[in-house]
């Protein structure tokens, strides 16, 4: 497998552990060429937005910390319709440094809301941060220490973390396919979402639990915004899909990020669109989250319309980059 040099993957992931703090740079053209485009199907309206019932303080497991563990904790958020059919779901991580954020913030209620309308659950998880001291399994021990190992300035607690970040993602995934029949879950049709640091952790989840043989259930489609991967060699072919959202003058985690991540997709062949706000920042309002529209669709449906057309039969993706004024 193809790398880069261990130090250039060190400096990119001490400079992104000591940035991605918020939800709640610029950078020079993408290169490597665009993706195909896809055919445009006819447009068509945004769903009516459906009510939705939400199933708060679930406990998905726990997880070692020092001097004992800590319960981890999810909400789940349901289109108000009764289950005729499992129903694809979609796992929220949210952003905060590693060092903080909640799963009921990053505008969740939006996110959970575009989706119910398409027929799609979200989870949103808690996870374990730097100041629950976590510490990391067995299963995830050789993933820690390689991350540590590509980190030379960082104290290595953020870089723990980060894998226990990821180690809980994990967790939470294989939690939805055990309890599926119970909330109208398909364990087939799973999608993760992300933004700043959460964005980094479903990164990995989608695209690097291979190379250390961790199982996960399958992954449909993976959204990344305003984070990136560490380590984007991990993407090979035959991934999952990919939309990432990041504003070009983002001073938290730099648009960088988002050119690596979809430079490495068109190399391997992995589907993906790329919005670029043109002179957004970072976190929903520095993105223009709440404001842009695209085709006449808010950021929100736009995103989950892309989620959709994977869990469907005879869906229709659109594969593009955009250029997007703040």
């Amino acid at each position: 497998m193809t790398r880069v040099s261990p130090r250039a993957l060190a400096l990119a992931l001490a400079l992104t552990l000591a940035a991605c703090g918020g939800e709640d740079s610029g950078a020079p053209p993408p290169t490597g060429g665009t993706p195909t485009p896809s055919p445009t199907p006819t447009p068509s309206p945004t769903p009516t937005p459906t009510g939705i019932i939400q199933t708060p303080n679930l406990t998905y497991g726990s997880g070692a910390v020092v001097g004992g563990t800590k319960t981890l904790q999810l909400d789940i958020y349901r289109p108000d319709a009764p289950c005729t059919a499992p129903r694809p779901t979609v796992l929220y991580v949210h952003g905060g440094g590693f060092v903080g954020g909640s799963r009921r913030g990053g505008n969740v209620d939006t996110i959970a809301q575009a989706l119910a309308a398409r027929g799609i659950n979200l989870v949103s998880i808690s996870y374990r941060l730097q100041g629950d001291n976590p510490v990391i399994s067995s299963e995830f021990a050789q993933f820690e220490r390689d991350f540590l190992a590509l980190n030379t300035t960082e104290p290595p607690a953020r870089v723990t973390a980060f894998t226990a970040a990821v180690e809980d993602a994990t967790r939470a995934l294989r939690w939805a396919e055990a309890n599926a029949a119970t909330y109208c879950i398909d364990p087939q049709r799973f999608g993760v979402w992300g933004g700043s640091a959460g964005a980094f952790t479903v990164m990995h989840v989608a695209y690097s639990l291979d190379e250390y043989a961790i199982p996960r259930p399958p992954v449909r489609v993976a959204v990344d915004y305003w984070g990136g991967h560490f380590r984007v060699a991990d993407m090979e072919t035959g991934e999952p899909p990919l939309f990432v959202m990041h504003g070009t003058a983002d001073s938290t985690v730099p648009y960088l990020r988002a050119t690596e991540l979809t430079n490495q997709a068109q190399r391997v062949g992995v589907p993906f669109t790329l919005y670029s706000i043109i002179g957004g920042e970072h976190d929903f309002n520095g993105s223009g989250f709440f404001v842009l529209t695209v085709d006449g669709q808010s950021i929100a449906d736009k995103t989950a319309t892309f989620i959709d057309a994977h869990m469907r039969a005879g869906g229709m993706p659109v594969y593009e980059r955009r250029d997007i004024p703040r």
